[in-house]
């Protein structure tokens, strides 16, 4: 490479001394192959030959990558210094023994046959996996069968549950905890002494953006209303706000950047009349319109979900946002609004849980789904035909068939059931011991599948969100109302003081 560099090569054209200045690049100024003829001719002391591979040229040559042999003299404190040492770097030597797809191909040169062999060896483990998975179901259906426990499956470790607890962890059933719950700010709200009657705001100067998101959030928020922030200060709705009998205030905030699009980007929450106020920064904000497959909510109230408030800040943040929904949810209207907290991101979902009656069999689970009673009415039919244009053309066909057979049957029941008395009816009806409730619910038909052959069903349980969904993240927690100049905060976001920053396994909520 020296001698290339210098100039001692043959300079027999210009298109030759192009090709010697592009064989440098790299980090360790190796020689890299050069597929020219002239230089597959020369030498291997011109430059000719195999090259050296950059591992060989880091490592160095000669007594260099030789290793030095270990005396047996050492004391008994030497080896036992070392030992600690030498379980890492069997554990490191196992690692590099575990061969991968991409060890596997990463010698292929030809970039078109080293993806065509990697995507051959991807499938295969899959094909590997996908067994394996099948045979685990099909033991626990054994089992289950049988009535034996099935096998537990292996838990993958998460920084979720390999988490840092500290002194602030909430277990179940902590009286102390119970106890502050029965005397703080929320606890008229759980006793139901107190129904909750939501303000809603803006900043200053809001944009069309703005608007659609609180169209969105009044189909969340029951008894919310409405008041234009124009030029009062935060100090000043809060006072009439408590006069006129609120218990919550959310001021919403967006940034000023209207060249690039406005954008909503937080979330004030001051908890009437005696606090506390949280601050929120909000991202990743889906309006109702842009979620696919999207349903439009009613006016029940909804189910509250609150997961993973486990500390006691988290449970307090918890109970603030609860306080927000009336605590007499409404199951007619199966509208379920759910706050999840994951490595203290906040993520806010809205759904609509339906139950419907599909060809098919179920595979049997432990859940609580499994033994859950569905009435009747609440139960819809569907088929399984999957999606596109064959499958809703596959299930208009089985539609009309049904129809066609059930118009048939009702003819050929009604010419059957003439012939019989009204009075064998009315004794019918009476024997049912439900007032002849039974004789007049009509029967559902069972399903049937485009053979016209009857097929097994199952009730199944599906989400349908309803919107909108945004994502949550705690700045501060500022004691008694919002109070800019004097405020006391009992938490302020800060990597260094709440040891999030040195531990990715600590959470604050």
């Amino acid at each position: 490479c020296r001698r290339r560099r210098r100039g001692a090569l043959p300079r027999s054209g210009r298109h030759t001394r192009r090709r010697v200045r592009r064989s440098f690049r790299g980090p360790e100024r190796e020689c890299r192959r050069v597929s020219h003829p002239r230089f597959l001719r020369l030498g291997p002391a011109m430059g000719g030959g195999t090259p050296r591979s950059a591992k060989s040229v880091a490592k160095g040559s000669g007594g260099a990558s030789k290793r030095k042999k270990v005396s047996d003299a050492g004391g008994d404190g030497d080896v036992a210094s070392g030992s600690g040492s030498g379980d890492a770097k069997r554990a490191r030597r196992e690692k590099d023994t575990v061969v991968t797809v991409g060890k596997q191909t990463s010698g292929i040169k030809n970039k078109i046959a080293r993806s065509e062999l990697y995507g051959k060896l991807k499938h295969h483990k899959a094909l590997e996996r996908k067994k394996k998975r099948v045979a685990r179901q099909k033991e626990e259906e054994r089992a289950l069968a049988a009535g034996e426990t099935p096998k537990p499956r292996q838990v993958p470790k998460t920084i979720e549950n390999q988490r840092v607890r500290d002194e602030t962890f909430v277990e179940a059933g902590d009286e102390e905890v119970a106890e502050e719950d029965a005397e703080d700010e929320f606890a008229s709200y759980f006793s139901q002494s107190t129904s909750p009657k939501v303000i809603i705001t803006t900043s200053r100067k809001p944009s069309g953006e703005m608007f659609k998101f609180l169209e969105n959030l009044f189909t969340v928020v029951p008894n919310a209303y409405y008041y234009a922030r124009r030029a009062y200060t935060v100090q000043e709705i809060q006072k009439h706000a408590a006069t006129r009998g609120f218990t919550d205030l959310l001021v919403f905030n967006e940034n000023k950047k209207f060249s690039h699009g406005a954008r909503v980007n937080g979330l004030l929450h001051v908890h009437l009349p005696e606090g506390p106020t949280c601050l929120y920064r909000l991202s990743s904000l889906v309006l109702t319109k842009k979620i696919k497959n999207h349903g439009r909510a009613t006016n029940h109230y909804p189910e509250l979900i609150l997961n993973n408030f486990s500390t006691r800040m988290g449970h307090r943040v918890g109970r603030m946002f609860a306080s927000v929904f009336p605590q007499r949810p409404e199951f007619n209207g199966r509208r379920v609004v759910t706050f999840h907290n994951q490595r203290d991101f906040i993520f806010f979902r809205h759904h609509r849980y339906i139950f419907e009656t599909r060809l098919g069999k179920k595979r049997q689970h432990q859940g609580h789904l499994a033994t859950a009673e569905v009435p009747e009415e609440d139960v819809e039919t569907r088929g399984r035909f999957g999606k596109g244009k064959k499958a809703k053309a596959l299930e208009k066909k089985v539609k009309e068939q049904r129809k066609s057979r059930e118009e048939s049957e009702d003819e050929r029941d009604s010419g059957s059931d003439s012939e019989e008395s009204s009075e064998e009816d009315f004794s019918d009806a009476e024997s049912d011991g439900e007032g002849g409730a039974r004789a007049a619910g009509k029967k559902k038909k069972p399903l049937r599948n485009a053979d016209g052959e009857t097929e097994e069903t199952s009730v199944q349980a599906r989400l349908q969100e309803l919107g909108p969904r945004f994502t949550l993240k705690l700045m501060s927690v500022q004691k008694g109302t919002f109070d800019s100049e004097h405020g006391e905060y009992e938490y302020v976001r800060n990597g260094e003081t709440d040891g999030t920053k040195r531990n990715r396994r600590k959470f604050v909520l």
